[in-house]
């Protein structure tokens, strides 16, 4: 049984990826299988006798093994993705009856009854909002391959419940997140049981959350490949200013300062190690090490070099999210191509943001 399933599976990879193999390509096409009883359709990004992973057509990344598939075919010369009504009805056979859903610009949303056009409107908004800030820097930003997709869930407790029944409980006090393999954002609306609660009680996360979808769907950060946790959380965080995603309505410097993160950044000046900077650019150890601290050191970094020296900082993150999906990025990498883009010099560097920071209000 396993053996014959396998078969096809291998004969198509070996007759239609034959002339790829070898190279950082995704296949020239898209493929259809059914594994566990459901069908699944979508581009393969990269594989192995033992492993497909599948680019699905509502952006999510498969994980297949080849020997679990079934009745796999070729379906199309390339990968076309679900249109945002064809989603939005796959959504509606996943979400029940407690859950509209709403098709806003690249957004498709679930969401309680009734809340549509908030959350959409909400969306598209830090969407055109972070879009338009990075264009102004220099960054060409993509149009996203598929429609984006975020479930609002009603309350806390529902969005707790469906994130430990999917496999990946959140830690007390989480207010949302990002799934880079589903592509999904995952919020919940504080308003939903207190109308006198605005959404803005947790707009930080919501921001911060959108913030990474956008990014990773438009070409500033590359999903598949291994990107500095100090780049992907200091964007999302700086996003968070109402400065950043409002400028118009928040013109000012210190509306642009996430002012958590600066405080917690100059109360820790005194136990910061001289190499600070060196760490937070050759790895990820330090988000293990201290998290509040790296995330404070990552804001104040990447809020300096936005604000300083922002054509830079958009070749940084160009030639980072150019690198080849599936592939590790070790240390000398990462120094190799932030020094290739700021200098090598990291010690003045350091100096001359905390020079930075002293001036800001």
């Amino acid at each position: 049984m396993r053996k014959s399933v396998f078969q096809p599976m291998r004969a198509i990879l070996l007759v239609l990826i034959a002339a790829t193999i070898g190279l950082a390509k995704p296949a020239p096409f898209m493929m259809r299988a059914t594994v566990d009883g459901r069908v699944i359709e979508g581009q393969p990004l990269a594989w192995t006798q033992q492993q497909i992973l599948l680019l699905g057509r509502d952006g999510a990344l498969y994980d297949v093994n080849p020997a679990e598939a079934q009745d796999a075919k070729k379906t199309a010369a390339a990968f076309t993705p679900y249109t945002s009504t064809e989603l939005a009805a796959r959504l509606r056979d996943e979400f029940d009856r407690p859950f509209e859903i709403s098709i806003n610009g690249h957004f498709v949303v679930v969401h309680p009854r009734g809340r549509g056009d908030q959350w959409g409107e909400r969306l598209e908004s830090l969407f055109r909002s972070f879009t338009h800030y990075v264009a102004v820097r220099g960054f060409r930003a993509a149009a996203p391959a598929v429609p984006l997709v975020a479930i609002v869930f009603p309350s806390q407790a529902a969005y707790y419940e469906y994130a430990s029944r999917s496999g990946t409980p959140m830690q007390p006090g989480t207010f949302g997140h990002y799934d880079l393999s589903t592509n999904r954002i995952y919020l919940f609306d504080v308003s939903e049981h207190d109308k006198k609660v605005d959404w803005s009680a947790n707009a930080a996360t919501i921001i911060h959350e959108a913030t990474h979808q956008t990014a990773y769907n438009v070409g500033v950060h590359r999903r598949f490949a291994e990107q500095p946790r100090w780049a992907v959380e200091g964007l999302a965080m700086m996003f968070e200013a109402r400065g950043v995603w409002d400028a118009g309505a928040a013109p000012r410097v210190a509306d642009r300062i996430n002012g958590e993160r600066l405080t917690f950044f100059r109360k820790a000046a005194s136990d910061r190690p001289a190499d600070w900077l060196t760490r937070l650019i050759a790895g990820d150890k330090a988000f293990d090490a201290d998290a509040l601290a790296a995330y404070a050191d990552a804001w104040t970094l990447t809020f300096y070099l936005c604000e300083t020296r922002p054509q830079e900082y958009s070749a940084y993150l160009a030639r980072v999210a150019a690198r080849e999906p599936f592939t590790k990025y070790p240390p000398l990498e990462r120094m190799t191509d932030f020094t290739a883009i700021f200098g090598s010099d990291l010690t003045l560097l350091a100096a001359q943001l905390d020079r930075f920071v002293k001036q800001l209000p």
